[in-house]
């Protein structure tokens, strides 16, 4: 239990550093930033309460807010985020998965296929929502449209990089 508790701290760390000294700094032709800090929730486990999902979500998205300026987007974004990542890993469980096992989501145990789309409907939530937060408009619907896409896709790519480094270390 304390060895797990360590690693998540140093994720925690690890990516909240990532996204604020790097990716907040990173704009691909304008309009893709990655969003590696999504990660967190996505490798959280599967008995994790709800409440801590939510929690964890509005700290990480409180901490990037903090250092990026920007009121409250990213905790907004995330907060919803850890509250939909509960109900949309329960799609994504193996079929011999019994509630109250404890399961860590990654590629090993969800097989590729279910882990690369439970990363892709986390992702595209918490881009969606950032981005619909920060441009506050529809009328502005293309601009919208290419952000969300952009980042969604290298956020993607990211955190499934992400994934092959963490699983290769454990």
């Amino acid at each position: 239990m304390i060895p797990g508790f360590i690693i998540r701290t140093g994720w925690f760390f690890l990516l909240t550093l990532l996204q604020v000294m790097v990716c907040n700094h990173v704009h691909i032709v304008g309009y893709a930033t990655p969003m590696p800090i999504v990660f967190f929730l996505i490798m959280l486990s599967s008995d994790t309460p709800r409440w801590v999902y939510i929690l964890l979500g509005f700290t990480l998205g409180l901490i990037v807010d903090m250092f990026d300026n920007t009121p409250g987007m990213h905790a907004a974004s995330l907060t919803f985020t850890g509250l939909l990542t509960p109900l949309v890993l329960r799609f994504f469980l193996p079929a011999d998965y019994e509630k109250g096992d404890s399961l860590l989501p990654t590629h090993n145990t969800l097989e590729w296929g279910p882990f690369f789309w439970f990363v892709t409907l986390v992702t595209l939530i918490n881009t969606a929502t950032y981005f619909a937060l920060e441009i506050f408009s529809f009328f502005e619907w293309s601009y919208l449209l290419l952000n969300i896409v952009g980042s969604w896709i290298l956020t993607v790519i990211f955190i499934l990089a992400l994934e092959l480094i963490r699983t290769t270390r454990t």
